[in-house]
């Protein structure tokens, strides 16, 4: 169960960047940052305390050591300059990904998002990751409709608010649903949800 402040670890090799990210989370007040430091010190971080990192990942080199150190422990949101090394990320297992351009409030959005289990991406940004297959037709086709749902699944929206958002009956969703665990593989909701974020077709 998180506690009432979020405790976030900032994780950048650029100074700066590490304290504006810092501000930026400290001023909410949902989020403390317990833990600053640059990329490489990942593996020395102690994770008590920490539910969420946030990483900035400006280039190849970046994701590279990001993937080398990733903790399975703690959710990750990464900060990146190009949709590819989102996806590359995603697939290493982070769980939301931004563009280094976005606000402030996406970010802080995104940061309390991620450490409280959802799958976070910036749709303007990563645009591509809506197509109905996966990047190199890696995964199942999705049909305009049943994406739809998956995104409203992902918000934690129900059946009844999903239908009422699409103005079709419940059982329709239900069939959507049904449809979309049968195309993912999954056996619940939540599990479809990290299934099609690790495939890259799932954007919020």
């Amino acid at each position: 169960m998180l506690g009432l402040l979020l405790g976030a670890a900032v994780l950048a090799d650029s100074a700066i960047v590490r304290r504006g990210l810092s501000e930026i989370l400290n001023a909410t007040g949902e989020v403390r940052v317990v833990a600053s430091a640059p990329l490489g010190d990942a593996p020395t971080l102690e994770p008590e305390g920490v539910d969420v990192l946030v990483e900035d990942v400006p280039d190849q080199a970046s994701v590279e050591l990001v993937l080398s150190h990733r903790s399975a422990g703690i959710p990750a949101l990464v900060l990146v300059s190009e949709a590819e090394h989102a996806r590359t990320l995603v697939r290493g297992g982070a769980h939301g990904a931004l563009a280094r351009e976005a606000s402030s409030e996406q970010v802080v959005a995104a940061s309390v998002a991620v450490a409280s289990g959802l799958h976070v991406f910036d749709r303007e940004t990563f645009s591509a990751w809506s197509s109905p297959r996966a990047p190199g037709g890696a995964g199942p086709a999705l049909t305009p409709r049943e994406q739809q749902v998956l995104e409203f699944v992902a918000s934690g929206r129900s059946n009844r608010a999903i239908a009422d958002a699409l103005d079709v009956s419940e059982h329709t969703v239900k069939f959507h649903v049904r449809s979309l665990l049968e195309k993912l593989g999954a056996d619940t909701r939540t599990d479809a949800v990290a299934r099609a974020a690790r495939l890259g077709i799932l954007t919020l």
